[in-house]
């Protein structure tokens, strides 16, 4: 792995570290509502043995562990130790004996060939590092005629208001295209996922996109969510500019996420593709 991507992953280890206790904690829990979609349109069956890559605070692990029942077994890994913990407290609360959790990397799975029946990740892969390695790892681990279950963010048409008023404030007068040179994989479209499936080597592709919107109370709401989640790091990115920065950014935010409210509160419209393949 190149140098600057330990270092990264050593960045994003330490920031979802920080977040693990408040994970899908605050705010509409849209992160285990497509945890559950995930698990039920993947049709995972009584008795399976199955990988939750990047399984967090257990969005899609908890719902794959009811699916496979007594008889099966669900193995979740993560590379954030504090996830492990956080989520591990909630198995042993439960008295859960079907499952397991291994902080691991997803680029480097530690299990042999064919080991899985299902291999499921959910709205992580963006953040890895290698996230193609990965995609050959969930492959290497599955068994013949296996199922892979991806669920990502779909790509947006405009920027989102994080990434609006970041540019506004701190970008304005920039050549905003001088570090973009580097491409990454598409899994925000179809066409894009399609052909990253095909490369690994899965076969009977099924994608599609689901559409749900959520509610905050309120701007203070939304606001404390996104510190529960990776997009503290990048909060935590612009207190670095200048001890005024974060305020000044969060009042324009405020500003600017008006036009997402209506009477039910600030509406969150998240469209999500689910992609699944069998190798």
């Amino acid at each position: 792995m190149r140098l600057e991507n330990v270092k990264r992953n050593e960045r994003l280890e330490e920031i979802f570290n920080r977040v693990a206790a408040n994970f899908d904690s605050v705010g509409p829990k849209y992160f285990s509502y497509f945890g559950k979609k995930l698990v039920e349109y993947a049709k995972v069956n009584e008795g399976a043995i199955l990988l939750d890559v990047a399984c967090g605070r257990g969005a899609s692990l908890f719902p794959a562990i009811c699916s496979v029942e007594k008889n099966g077994q669900v193995i979740g890994v993560d590379f954030s130790q504090e996830m492990i913990k956080e989520t591990q407290s909630i198995i042993s609360l439960q008295g859960l004996c079907n499952v397991k959790l291994i902080q691991m990397d997803a680029e480097k799975l530690d299990f042999p060939d064919s080991s899985f029946d299902n291999v499921l990740c959910g709205l992580s892969i963006p953040f890895f590092s290698d996230s193609l390695r990965a995609i050959d790892e969930m492959y290497r681990v599955l068994k013949e005629g296996g199922r892979l279950g991806l669920s990502t963010w779909k790509k947006r048409e405009k920027k989102g208001v994080l990434d609006k008023v970041y540019t506004k404030l701190f970008l304005e007068n920039q050549d905003n295209n001088s570090n973009n040179t580097t491409s990454k994989p598409d899994f925000g479209s179809v066409e894009g996922i399609e052909k990253i499936l095909k490369n690994a080597g899965f076969k009977n592709i099924e994608i599609f996109v689901e559409k749900k919107t959520f509610y905050y109370r309120d701007a203070e709401e939304w606001w404390q969510e996104q510190w529960s989640n990776a997009t503290r790091g990048f909060f935590e990115h612009i207190e670095s500019i200048g001890p005024d920065a974060l305020e000044r950014f969060k009042k324009a935010v405020f500003i600017e996420i008006m036009d997402n409210s209506d009477a039910n509160g600030i509406r969150f419209d998240a469209d999500v593709l689910f992609s699944f393949g069998h190798k």
